[in-house]
């Protein structure tokens, strides 16, 4: 059954639309006060803009921290943020026009010193920035004058202005104070969030929850939210129970087997976005065994990704056969899913050298993705099916983000990627150097330089597309495929985000 089928008369046609949802029996939220509760599938790992792509972190600095342009939920184009305008002065020169009178919250002024010290540490080896690889085409930032800042590239690059919004994780330039940050540490700056944005922390209980304030100096708009209260709540059940008894407005990750039990009681709802995340599982091809493109192919083939889609995820989902969004307007849906063929794969590993089995140790995650620990238990089965030894350990996701983000979390595990701006682009944040990528292909890599630099958008999407292709050949992930983004939400809440798992605390109303 196709991705857009699978849609329950519960759930009705809403669209590109997530929602959130809460229970009529309890009194979590209060438009009186404006303050709400929402409940998270996963912990934070730190937030700090140049050092973390979490999923949860993001969602946390997205209030804190602000960008020079945002993304229109409607018509998906670049508007004004912190920056009032922005033009291509010459082929390799963007130039950013900046508001003037902007604060951060602990008084630092707003200005091309701040945007030109946010982009230099990201880009600083020291820094360690998953996002480098994002940016990398940046050659200098220059500061014309307060207001005017000049950022010139090393060859053209059109898609630059994307990176300078919030939407899509890994990538995004959220500006910081730099005296703040050059005069505080790692732990501090990860801990100890500032930024111009509407919100700020006035509290954080690690691995339990976190509260943010409205900023009272906020240069824009007043949200109607004043104070949010996230708390960690990774067991899915737990989650679920929470929205319903009252003590929490909004859910992330509505278990798809408890969609219809929240449809079914009044005073809350479900909603969903069709451009949830995409799911990778990344092969580790620096090493043996994955480092032999038999194995590879093998593992491939052992897994039935169409089973678990229709099976675990009743239709809330697509196979993919390219690690990207058919969102994204450099898709190419010739390239079709790997096929499942267990007996192939018992021959691949016997040609590989593994004639009696090949055993793995693997770290899974539990309530971080929609079905993450069913998907894992399924997906083990089968590689055990094909000749795999699977020994599976589940890995809080906070400590196991940090052991992706270094490179050191087994041989293969699943990441979800968000392509929320639309770009193929985003495939660098696990394929290039500089990002989290635990494979090297060269091949992919001139391709993807090629298309980043081609002014054609024709041409650019061809050289995406043959990158795709590349990727596919050469398994290097070893199934991708894409899940509706579901949220919970009180008929208390209105709210209608359009960007999959990314959550706006300042455009949400109270009823």
């Amino acid at each position: 059954m196709s991705f857009f089928k699978k849609v329950t008369a519960a759930l009705g046609a809403v669209g590109l639309v997530v929602g959130l949802a809460a229970c009529g029996g309890g009194d979590a939220a209060s438009s009186s006060n404006g303050e709400i509760k929402i409940g998270l599938s996963a912990g934070l790992d730190n937030l700090d803009p140049g050092r973390s792509t979490n999923g949860p972190d993001i969602i946390m600095m997205s209030q804190i921290y602000e960008t020079l342009l945002d993304m229109d939920p409607k018509t998906r184009e670049l508007v004004p943020k912190l920056a009032e305008s922005y033009e291509l002065i010459d082929p390799k020169t963007w130039q950013f026009k900046l508001r003037e009178g902007i604060k951060f919250s602990n008084g630092e002024p707003f200005n091309a010193a701040a945007v030109k010290y946010s982009i230099d540490r990201m880009l600083d080896p020291k820094t360690n920035s998953p996002s480098a690889s994002q940016i990398a085409s940046i050659e200098t930032v220059e500061i014309v004058d307060d207001t005017t800042v000049n950022i010139h590239t090393k060859r053209p690059d059109p898609v630059l202005p994307k990176r300078m919004q919030p939407v899509g994780g890994s990538g995004r330039i959220f500006i910081v104070p730099p005296k703040l940050f050059s005069e505080s540490t790692p732990e501090e700056v990860a801990s100890k969030p500032v930024g111009t944005g509407p919100y700020v922390l006035s509290n954080w209980q690690k691995g339990q929850s976190i509260e943010l304030s409205e900023n009272p100096e906020y240069w824009g708009t007043k949200p109607a939210v004043k104070k949010a209260t996230f708390t960690f709540i990774p067991e899915s059940a737990t989650r679920v129970n929470s929205l319903l008894s009252g003590e929490v407005d909004i859910i992330q990750r509505v278990p798809i087997s408890d969609v219809d039990r929240v449809e079914q009681q009044d005073g809350v709802r479900v909603e969903r976005s069709e451009e949830g995340l995409v799911h990778t599982i990344l092969l580790d091809t620096r090493q043996a065994p994955f480092d032999n493109p038999k194995v590879r192919e093998a593992f491939a083939k052992s897994i039935d990704v169409s089973g678990f889609v229709e099976g675990l995820l009743k239709g809330y989902g697509r196979p993919l056969g390219a690690p990207l969004s058919p969102g994204v307007k450099q898709y190419d849906d010739t390239i079709k899913p790997y096929e499942y063929d267990p007996a192939a794969a018992k021959q691949l590993l016997i040609e590989a050298g593994y004639p009696n089995g090949l055993p793995l140790q693997t770290k899974t995650s539990d309530g971080r993705y929609e079905s993450d620990k069913q998907i894992y238990a399924y997906i083990n089965k089968q590689l055990d099916d094909a000749g795999f030894k699977i020994t599976p350990q589940t890995v809080e996701w906070g400590r196991l983000i940090q052991q992706i983000n270094s490179k050191s979390a087994g041989p293969f595990y699943m990441v979800g990627w968000d392509f929320g701006e639309a770009e193929a682009s985003k495939m660098n944040s696990f394929l290039m150097p500089g990002s989290i990528r635990v494979s090297e292909l060269s091949e992919y890599e001139k391709l993807a330089a090629a298309a980043g630099t081609e002014v054609d958008e024709a041409r650019s999407t061809a050289l995406w597309k043959e990158a795709q292709k590349v990727v596919h050949d050469n398994y290097v992930i070893g199934a991708m495929w894409q899940t509706e983004a579901l949220w919970g939400e009180s008929d208390k809440i209105d709210w209608k985000p359009a960007f999959g798992d990314n959550l706006d605390l300042d455009a949400i109303g109270l009823k």
